[in-house]
């Protein structure tokens, strides 16, 4: 079954990298499916205790990227992806799954920013978002959010297959799990 579950989970994320590339939107007939299907494998898999790792990894999901969709910088299709990646693989799997994300998005972000020349306004915009989180500064005026059209944005959902994989591959390896 566990092999089962993770093919589904990178072929979901798969899926959804493409849509996110083609699209710029992750959507709700890729991601709530996936979800309910984790929790019925997972339960079918292990009973109860399937279920419950499945929808805490479910929780897990959401709570991982929420806050950052709360701020504007994500969508949510990117926080019911990485929910349905938790559904599947359970609270440890998405935490990984999490983190790899992260540091692909990371790359992926400086690779852009490379490629568009946007070294000048990515500092100034980190500033912004610095004076406003740590000292308090209004930053309404810089419209740091994904829904400003004129902002570089990341398709987030490939970053989230990146990681993913590399959650499933490294699994087994000692070490290189969070």
């Amino acid at each position: 079954m566990n092999s089962l579950v993770n093919s589904i989970a990178l072929v979901t994320v798969l899926v959804a990298a493409v849509t996110d590339i083609r699209t710029r939107r992750i959507p709700n007939q890729l991601t709530l499916p996936m979800m309910v299907l984790g929790l019925v494998l997972n339960t079918l898999g292990s009973g109860s205790g399937g279920f419950l790792s499945s929808l805490g990894g479910m929780a897990v999901g959401f709570a991982l990227l929420f806050p950052v969709y709360l701020l504007g910088g994500m969508g949510a299709g990117d926080v019911k992806l990485l929910s349905a990646v938790g559904a599947l693989l359970g609270a440890r799997q998405v935490f990984n799954s999490f983190i790899w994300s992260a540091l692909a998005g990371g790359l992926m972000a400086l690779i852009y920013m490379v490629v568009n020349r946007a070294f000048s306004q990515t500092f100034r915009n980190l500033r912004l978002l610095i004076q406003g989180w740590i000292l308090g500064v209004d930053r309404s005026e810089a419209n740091l959010t994904i829904r400003n059209q004129s902002l570089i944005k990341l398709p987030y959902g490939v970053a989230i297959a990146v990681g993913t994989t590399l959650a499933v591959w490294l699994q087994r390896i000692p070490g290189l799990n969070f």
